[in-house]
């Protein structure tokens, strides 16, 4: 697996905050930042725009025209988007009120592996360097940073999450811009003489440098080493050992480990990694779920001690499970499950990893319970009917109502009883994992 499959939620952010509100000066103030992105590079250039309703085709002359809908009280809040991949998401907000000034543009590009494409990483890191010079002319920089977005979620930096607080230095990141104030905290030739893969002297007294090339390697060795490197210089009361460490264990997260879950529930396990993702854990959780099997499904007996039907009218209880309750489940989980309008064989893993997800085994009242069992064991009594060729056998009591196949009475409504009786159950007790031990033998009893 590819670190960019393994990561797939992460994309690339960009973080500006400036001194000045150029909206003090209305929308000329404004023109010089929307020049500033106007430049990107065409592949990555927004050309819409969003207030409080649906996106608009983006223009100069559109914006000015909408300008009020911008504010919320005294903040100027503005959005653009990219309507084509990769997406680009440019938030401008800026106030000027009696705390002062606050200045900040935000650019996401996603996906980050855009960055990583064969032969295009140093020229798409150069487009990146151009428009924050670009931004630089026209706002006095305070601060910048320009990194993997998961990457700057797993570090400590406090400041990362709330850009208003004062910011002692605490990382670096692939792209750093440091304001005439921590310019001089630092001392400018202390600074300048920081190891780096560019540093350059902005407009207004700012900084900006970048430890690597491109951003493209974040979390390899020379990128870690590099980003070590510079922070000790610039806090030399530092270890450059153990500076080092913490960012080789950061990224371990990014390190794919192989999925090897039980085949019979992989894809539920697959599901709920990528839900994850690496911020959530993900590592940690394949590892743990590697080792995982469910208990061997015991819903079943052999066919020839099934009980017979004690329904007055077979074919209306049948009518029941298949109509009625099957029916009810897809009324409940349309919206959450969209596979189950489809009745195809991958609604059941969804179904799966949704109940177990959500933690329906734990939220439910008794009344729930009693009303999902049966429509869950009818959703599941289906797909063995229907998918495997097999026979309801009614029954009063619905724990013991059968699909019988081949030599086996499978008895779905046990199943979801089973399924929802606790937190994990939906996992322990999977619909997926039935319906496959089933079809495995029913296909071993055919041949």
């Amino acid at each position: 697996m590819s670190p960019d499959e393994w990561n797939k939620s992460d994309f690339f952010q960009l973080q500006l905050l400036s001194s000045m509100n150029p909206m003090e000066r209305g929308f000329e103030g404004l023109e010089k930042v929307l020049e500033a992105i106007e430049s990107l590079d065409p592949g990555v250039r927004p050309d819409k725009m969003r207030f409080s309703g649906p996106r608009l085709n983006y223009s100069r002359k559109a914006l000015r025209k909408r300008l009020h809908e911008s504010y919320i009280g005294e903040t100027f809040s503005l959005m653009l988007m990219r309507s084509q991949p990769p997406e680009t998401v440019i938030s401008f907000a800026s106030r000027t009120n009696e705390e002062g000034v606050f200045c900040s543009l935000t650019l996401d590009l996603l996906p980050f592996s855009f960055l990583r494409e064969p032969g295009q990483p140093e020229r798409r890191a150069e487009h990146l360097v151009s428009f924050v010079r670009a931004m630089a002319s026209c706002l006095p920089l305070t601060f910048g940073l320009g990194h993997s977005f998961t990457d700057l979620r797993l570090g400590t930096d406090p400041s990362v999450r709330d850009l208003s607080t004062p910011r002692p230095i605490y990382e670096t990141f692939w792209l750093n811009v440091y304001g005439p104030a921590t310019v001089q905290a630092i001392g400018r030739q202390h600074l300048l003489s920081t190891p780096a893969a560019l540093m350059e002297e902005l407009p207004h007294g700012a900084v900006l440098w970048l430890t690597r090339p491109t951003p493209a390697d974040f979390d390899s060795e020379e990128a870690r080493l590099a980003q070590a490197r510079a922070l000790v210089h610039l806090r030399p009361e530092l270890s450059l050992d153990s500076t080092l460490a913490t960012l080789r264990q950061r990224s371990l997260e990014f390190t794919p480990v192989p999925m090897e879950f039980d085949p019979d529930i992989a894809d539920i396990l697959r599901m709920e990694a990528d839900f994850r993702g690496v911020l959530g854990g993900k590592r940690s959780f394949v590892e743990r779920f590697n080792r995982y099997h469910p208990p061997a499904v015991s819903e079943w007996l052999p066919a020839s001690q099934a009980p017979e039907p004690d329904v007055d009218n077979v074919k209306a209880a049948i009518d029941t499970y298949e109509g009625l309750y099957a029916e009810q489940l897809v009324a409940l989980f349309h919206t959450d499950v969209p596979q189950v309008m489809e009745g195809v064989l991958e609604a059941l893993p969804h179904l799966d990893w949704h109940l177990w997800h959500a933690g329906w085994g734990r939220l439910l009242s008794h009344v729930q319970r009693e009303t999902l069992v049966p429509a869950l064991g009818a959703f599941l009594g289906r797909f063995l009917v229907g998918g495997l060729g097999g026979r309801w056998v009614p029954r009063m009591k619905l724990e013991e109502a059968a699909v019988v196949i081949g030599d086996r009475a499978w008895l779905p409504f046990l199943r979801a009883r089973h399924a929802l009786q606790n937190q994990e159950a939906p996992l322990d007790y999977s619909c997926s994992q039935l319906f496959r031990t089933a079809q495995r033998i029913a296909r071993a009893h055919h041949h």
